[in-house]
């Protein structure tokens, strides 16, 4: 699966330190994503100071020839969308890898199966985590990996804002048979305003479960289209 696109997520700190701290002390995976070529495994060993520099050290993965590759380090912890920053390495040895501590963490959105246009009357209906109303948002488009959103929500929602439930339903009220899928959780990793209405991107994070209902029911459209 490669990036399709890449937003802002946060340029604090102790978010940034809580991340790292959570892939090193959980040996969590993490991606090594390079100029070309499949993405690399790898996990955090430790964070490092060098001359009150701080640096991060990897594990060096055994099929990575060329260290200037690399561009992009993605991780996934739970209850968030795919992070990550960018990872030049400073230094390299035959188990380790090194790069600065970084400043800023993205959001990402991998190509993750057949992104489908909405049918027309298509829409989403789903509360924000630690909000009482519901938002009701028209369907752009849609694939396992997420949805594109438009419309004009009770409130204020921003980047980061946690997900759930969110009720899909993807024909429209007029049509003979419902089709409808429920998403316990989600993230906005995508805010634009267009007008008065705001584009909203969701990163769906799916038990497989919803995976499969999802999968079928994008089966189902994608034969109609």
């Amino acid at each position: 699966m490669g990036i399709v696109h890449r937003y802002p997520w946060t340029t604090d700190s102790n978010e940034i330190m809580t991340a790292i701290r959570a892939l090193i002390d959980g040996q969590f995976p993490v991606s090594l994503h390079k100029e070309s070529g499949p993405a690399l495994a790898s996990r955090l060993v430790a964070l490092h100071t060098h001359r009150h520099t701080p640096y991060l050290l990897l594990a060096r993965p055994p099929a990575l020839n060329d260290t200037y590759q690399v561009q992009d380090l993605l991780f996934k912890l739970s209850g968030l969308p795919i992070l990550g920053f960018s990872c030049p390495l400073t230094r390299s040895s035959d188990a380790l890898l090194a790069t600065l501590l970084p400043t800023t963490l993205f959001s990402v959105e991998l190509r993750h199966g057949q992104r489908l246009a909405a049918m027309p009357g298509a829409k989403a209906t789903f509360f924000v985590r630690g909000r009482a109303l519901v938002n009701i948002c028209q369907m752009e488009d849609i694939s396992l990996g997420g949805v594109k959103l438009l419309g004009l929500p009770t409130h204020t929602i921003g980047i980061k804002d946690r997900i759930g439930p969110c009720t899909l339903s993807l024909v429209g009220e007029e049509a003979l048979v419902g089709r409808e899928v429920t998403i316990n959780a989600a993230a906005v990793v995508r805010v634009e305003q267009q007008g008065q209405q705001q584009r909203l991107g969701l990163k769906f994070d799916l038990q497989e479960n919803e995976e499969q209902q999802l999968r079928g029911q994008l089966d189902f459209l994608s034969q109609i289209k």
